[in-house]
């Protein structure tokens, strides 16, 4: 009787989860504030761009290949390696809420020392 009455409390949260991966699909997202910074996603999800503030020129900084964990976590590592010597640039980006076109992201930490997660804001274009 409980795992049912459980099954129906989480059923409707459930049917309204966001497929993050659908909403970024062939979108970028500019951070808060920023007029440039941010991550564009191709319209498949595989790829992606990092971009920095940069002033009048908008172009990437980054390219990355996009690895779909689930519906809102994304691990995005660095496409062209750069040294030799090191292993490859790696972002986990965790989609936690949509609020019409601002969206709510936990940059996980996946680098050596211990850092915090941070929590980011981007605008959807």
């Amino acid at each position: 009787m409980k795992k049912i009455l459980l099954i129906a409390l989480l059923l409707p949260s459930l049917a309204m989860a966001t497929n993050f991966k659908q909403v970024v699909s062939g979108k970028k997202l500019t951070y808060v504030g920023a007029t440039c910074a941010g991550v564009s996603f191709s319209k498949n999800g595989k790829d992606a761009s990092m971009y920095g503030e940069q002033g009048i020129e908008c172009s990437p900084d980054l390219l990355l290949r996009t690895k779909w964990l689930n519906e809102n976590t994304a691990m995005l590592v660095e496409k062209v390696q750069q040294n030799k010597s090191a292993p490859p640039r790696v972002f986990v980006m965790q989609f936690q809420s949509q609020n019409g076109n601002k969206i709510t992201v936990k940059d996980v930490w996946v680098g050596w020392g211990n850092h915090p997660d941070q929590i980011q804001k981007y605008t959807i274009k």
